[in-house]
């Protein structure tokens, strides 16, 4: 696991920094937010679409080592392409879409080999989950250090560096084939898209965390203006996103070793309802510092969510559809973030971000509850052991 544990870190540090570096290094070269943001939705968009295909790819080829090695050198030669393209806006956009259609599979794809890999499965999976938490806190960051002391492109190029280095030791790893017949592509997805679909628990949990996920997307948009009420200018933005994610570490460690007591889905609606109830409380913030205070013990409750989503994959899902199930629920949270982020930035136009902040808390609470509900089954379920 260990080596596992190295190439999917790399893989995600170099996906997280790409938010930050190749923002800054589009509007440098152009000087339009606009694009810059264009050229993230390229970068993420396609991903919503391609996760259900590619994960059923995975699951059928002999070699998903090597898949998600070239799925590293694909995004370690945009990287090196984004540097040269100068201010070529299609070839810019063309570039970040490239990139995009692979994502889900350095989160879902890398994450589908766990039970392949790994003795014991919680705690290999915490472990994982930890490195999307340790990955979102340290990716922005050292994009944003060698941005300010070598320029975007420095960021851009260490990415790459990071991606190239990723799939090669990708390569080194080794993984237990899977013998299954495997029906056509396109019987596939179906099928993986069916039991997503009709299988309660599993469903119920991917319910609740992808509307969840999706209204934090509203945070985007909001965050900036929010903090800036407080005097402060609006690149501590990032600090606060910083924050909760070392919240979310901190509680994820705490909790690690009790989470096999309880059904995955219900550690997911839980911590997503408590999370809710802690963001309600931003807008009673005095003053910045308090606001940091507030977003770290968010962090600390959400910490669970993402082991325990992770873990009702692999609890509910045969090990023939887990890297479709695991890339499609990536893609599911990816676009609803997107969403979100498009619904704040209409709201925070219109309204106080207190008031969107509130929506967000209160749509926490809406999504745990519809996780709930859509985990009933209407008839006897026997849970894949």
């Amino acid at each position: 696991m260990g080596r596992y544990l190295l190439a999917a870190g790399l893989a995600r540090f170099a996906d997280e920094m790409v938010g930050v570096a190749v923002v800054l290094l589009v509007f440098a070269r152009t000087g339009s937010a606009a694009l810059s943001g264009a050229v993230v939705a390229a970068y993420t968009v396609p991903s919503i679409l391609s996760g259900p295909l590619l994960g059923a790819w995975l699951d059928r080829t002999r070699r998903p080592v090597t898949a998600l090695a070239g799925n590293q050198f694909v995004l370690a030669a945009v990287a090196c392409g984004l540097v040269l393209a100068g201010a070529d806006v299609p070839l810019l956009l063309g570039l970040a879409f490239l990139a995009g259609i692979t994502l889900p599979m350095t989160s879902g794809g890398f994450t589908s080999l766990v039970p392949r890999l790994a003795t014991d499965v919680e705690r290999a999976t915490a472990s994982d989950a930890l490195l999307f938490n340790v990955s979102a806190i340290g990716g922005p960051a050292l994009a944003g250090v060698l941005n300010a002391v070598w320029g975007p492109a420095s960021a851009v190029i260490t990415l790459g560096v990071l991606a190239l280095v990723g799939g090669l030791w990708t390569c080194g790893l080794r993984v237990p084939p899977v013998h299954v017949a495997h029906p056509s592509l396109t019987a596939a997805m179906r099928r993986g898209l069916r039991h997503l679909a009709t299988t309660p628990p599993l469903r119920g949990a991917t319910v609740a965390s992808v509307l969840a996920y999706g209204a934090i997307g509203m945070f985007a948009p909001v965050l900036p203006v929010y903090v800036m009420s407080f005097g402060v200018v609006e690149g501590y933005t990032g600090l606060v996103w910083a924050v909760i994610q070392v919240g979310c570490v901190a509680g994820l460690l705490a909790l690690r070793r009790h989470l096999p007591r309880w059904r995955p889905e219900r550690v997911v609606f839980g911590a997503v309802a408590l999370y809710g109830v802690a963001v309600a409380t931003w807008p009673l913030a005095s003053s910045f510092p308090v606001l940091l205070g507030l977003a770290l013990l968010s962090g600390v409750v959400q910490g669970p969510t993402l082991a325990s989503t992770i873990t009702a994959r692999q609890r509910y899902t045969p090990g023939e559809l887990l890297g479709q199930v695991s890339t499609t629920g990536a893609s599911l949270k990816l676009g609803g973030f997107a969403i979100g982020a498009a619904v704040g930035g209409v709201l925070v136009a219109r309204f106080d971000p207190s008031v969107v902040i509130l929506l967000v808390a209160a749509a926490q609470g809406v999504a745990a509850t519809l996780g709930v509900i859509a985990a009933r089954p209407s008839k006897a379920f026997r849970v894949t052991p």
